[in-house]
């Protein structure tokens, strides 16, 4: 079994904006902003965040304002700022999800590549993909990084992140039963575990099966309100998040900057965009993760 990275050190998060010249945590900063965030104080409590009803929204039909309720709920339990206006997205029968076989591919593309970034030779990184004939679903940047012979070691760094889309395509896939909170990294360990022995094998792709689509839509919706509350937080509140995505009580205060969750966030997010065709992406590189 090979090593796997699993501690990702001074990263470069993507979270869809620049972040530059960061300062330190500061927890008092980020509170003093929370009256702008419609915040409910009751004495000695945590700040509560209030919530918006569905029911008001004009454009959601029933199916968008049940899954928001959905999301909602999860939110509640941690606290979670939300957006205050209208935020869902597309309709079950609006969405065409990526093809089983397909999602099955990707996974093993993400597994040569992350390995790869990680430091295995480049020859067995190429073998990886020729020997199930995966040329097909490389993408352009991907293609690129694998045929180079000397990657940078920033982007090698960066593409371990992909730990974590892979974890998302194997619950897709039926192989994780559940996605938790990402309160932190994947479970390294198990991905391999159940990962390795079909890194070679045809039947993982022939026999994928996906879980459902309200499922995945389930997912996508709830990775795209925490997005958000990520983007909020740094744009406006300090760029001061708790360590765990837990608002609900007292919690060690860290910059997005620093935050492993953050990366968790948006590799789901993408992730999960690109399951449902959010967008319709020309291709993997070309995924957008907007709130």
């Amino acid at each position: 079994m090979r090593l796997i990275l699993t501690m990702m050190i001074g990263f470069t998060l993507l979270i869809g904006c620049s972040i530059e010249n960061t300062k330190p945590a500061n927890k008092s900063a980020a509170e003093a902003s929370h009256p702008d965030r419609n915040v409910e104080e009751p004495a000695g409590m945590p700040h509560m965040f209030t919530y918006p009803s569905p029911d008001t929204w004009e454009y959601a039909n029933d199916r968008q304002r049940k899954r928001a309720l959905r999301s909602f709920e999860e939110l509640k339990k941690r606290n979670a700022p939300v957006y205050s206006g209208p935020l869902f997205g597309d309709d079950d029968d609006e969405v065409t999800l990526q093809n089983p076989e397909d999602v099955a591919r990707r996974t093993l593309v993400l597994w040569a590549v992350e390995l790869r970034g990680e430091g295995i030779p480049q020859k067995e990184a190429i073998e990886l993909i020729e020997g199930l004939n995966l040329w097909g679903s490389v993408s352009p940047e991907e293609k690129r990084f694998l045929q180079n012979d000397d990657p940078d070691p920033a982007e090698s760094q960066e593409l371990v992140w992909r730990l974590e889309s892979i974890w998302v395509l194997l619950w897709a896939l039926g192989h994780v039963e559940e996605l938790n909170w990402p309160s932190g990294m994947c479970d390294v360990p198990q991905l391999v575990e159940i990962l390795k022995p079909h890194e070679s094998n045809p039947a993982f792709i022939a026999d994928a099966k996906l879980r459902s689509k309200a499922e995945i839509l389930d997912a996508q919706d709830l990775i795209m309100r925490i997005h958000w509350t990520i983007r909020d937080a740094h744009l406006n509140h300090g760029g001061i998040i708790p360590e765990d995505l837990d608002w609900s009580q007292d919690y060690n205060a860290v910059s997005v900057t620093m935050s492993a969750a953050v990366g968790v966030v948006q590799q789901r997010h993408y992730t999960l965009n690109w399951l449902v065709n959010f967008l319709k992406p020309k291709d993997w590189d070309h995924v957008d993760t907007p709130t």
